[in-house]
């Protein structure tokens, strides 16, 4: 099996060239052939009806046969035979260049083939090859004339023919392949080349791309392809690094904790206090592993299913009654106020992590006493949602960077979070299509704004 590419290219054009070469070879043969004969099948056939014509009119046929011949009014080899193939007359000249035509197979079984219609044969002499006729002759009864003409130059030029495509046909086959090989390697360069780049690109090192100025249409799309997916796989490796790197900063901190904790229980008597100390932390880690998780999938979801239209009405309602159940826990107010027949195209899971995730911060950063809303309502063909507390608020210098990754927010109690939940949300937003925007300020509470695309809008 052939391997190369150009090489399989270059075969099949060749067996292509080569089969329709030789078909034309065989048909112009058969064509010329046919055309030749016909002209002195046409030539026999008057001499055989002037010879038959003249012969019933006489009372001796084989007497007027030789006197045509004498006269030389008809073709140069006459014979007439019977239904047993038996010779019955022959021209002088046939006998003088033929003396063994009487026993001749072909002639003999012509005769006595017989028929009513005229046969037309060839036959090859000792001066080469004639063309016969052979036609029935009302007298003698059951006799036979058999003209002849020699073919002269026919042989020769269908010889010239059938030497002529044996000799050219292999010589445009070699001519052929040679330039079919150089046509296929120059269409398939642009595939080399971006093989090539392809090898050369590692992945440690995705920034790379290949040259999208191919000359060829075919070409531009392939290469388009290609770096569409390089894009793809570099984002995907940055989101993997990014996440390997949150993994690691964010459990650090908890599990050196731990392990200061337990060394310090394993002395200490006021064993009770370490390892409730021990049991916040891991609840801390747990928290943390979960907002990784939350965050890794955000990353993946860069693109929203869009199997059908959500219910945004009851997705926030939902989450509204469990943010407002942990508020109660901690002493804090939850209003909800969602305008109904709220759908946008996108995720239920993940709409509903948005909301949770905001008002958990929420939560955790309002004291006692403090209220909460949640919101959603329809304006300017839009979904308008908001989230917002009477907590501490969020400090000048940090608002900016309250979406980037390990930026953590303190509450009263300087109890803080992991620093992935903004991240997250602005994650989920903006897979929706979507834009989230934080109010806030020191002492006056936070307003979380979120805009989503009403399903069925042009947006």
């Amino acid at each position: 099996m052939i391997a190369s590419l150009k090489a399989r290219t270059t075969f099949w054009n060749v067996l292509v060239i080569a089969s329709a070469l030789s078909l034309f070879a065989v048909l112009l043969y058969a064509w010329l052939a046919r055309t030749l004969y016909a002209h002195h099948d046409g030539d026999l056939q008057e001499d055989a009806r002037r010879v038959v014509a003249a012969v019933s009119a006489t009372a001796d046929p084989i007497a007027s046969l030789e006197a045509l011949e004498q006269q030389g009014a008809v073709a140069p080899y006459v014979m007439v035979r019977d239904s047993h193939g038996q010779m019955i007359f022959r021209s002088e000249r046939l006998a003088k260049v033929e003396p063994d035509i009487g026993a001749h197979e072909v002639l003999t079984h012509a005769a006595m083939a017989g028929g009513a219609y005229p046969q037309f044969f060839t036959v090859q002499l000792a001066r080469g090859p004639v063309r016969f006729t052979c036609v029935p002759l009302p007298r003698p009864d059951g006799t036979y004339l058999q003209l002849g003409r020699p073919l002269g130059d026919v042989g020769m030029m269908l010889e010239a023919v059938t030497l002529a495509s044996a000799v050219l046909i292999p010589i445009v086959i070699v001519v052929t392949s040679f330039g079919g090989f150089l046509i296929a390697k120059r269409a398939l360069k642009p595939i080399d080349t971006i093989a090539t780049a392809l090898e050369s690109i590692q992945a440690t090192d995705l920034s790379r791309r290949v040259n999208p100025h191919a000359p060829d249409v075919e070409v531009k799309r392939l290469t388009s392809s290609v770096n569409q997916l390089l894009d793809r796989l570099s984002t995907s490796f940055s989101t993997m690094k990014e996440f390997t790197a949150d993994v690691s900063h964010q459990l650090q901190t908890p599990l050196t904790v731990m392990k200061a904790t337990i060394e310090s229980a394993r002395h200490s008597p006021e064993k009770q206090v370490a390892l409730d100390t021990l049991s916040d932390e891991v609840d801390a880690l747990t928290a943390t592993l979960q907002d990784l998780r939350d965050l890794a999938l955000a990353d993946a979801d860069s693109t929203v299913s869009r199997e059908g239209p959500v219910s945004v009405s009851d997705v926030f309602s939902e989450a509204g009654e469990l943010v407002g159940a942990l508020a109660e826990a901690h002493g804090v107010t939850c209003e909800t106020s969602i305008e109904p027949g709220l759908n946008a195209w996108g995720s239920a899971v993940r709409l509903r992590q948005l909301i949770l995730n905001l008002g958990e911060n929420a939560v955790k950063f309002t004291p006692p006493g403090g209220r909460i809303k949640i919101g959603a309502t329809r304006s300017n063909g839009q979904i308008l949602a908001s989230v917002s507390d009477t907590g501490c608020g969020i400090a000048a210098d940090l608002l900016p960077h309250v979406f980037d990754r390990h930026v953590h927010g303190r509450n009263g109690s300087g109890q803080g979070g992991s620093g992935l939940g903004l991240a997250i949300v602005k994650r989920i937003v903006d897979a929706h299509g979507g834009k989230v925007v934080i109010q806030s300020g020191p002492g006056v509470g936070t307003t979380a704004l979120i805009t989503l695309p009403i399903a069925g809008s042009a947006s």
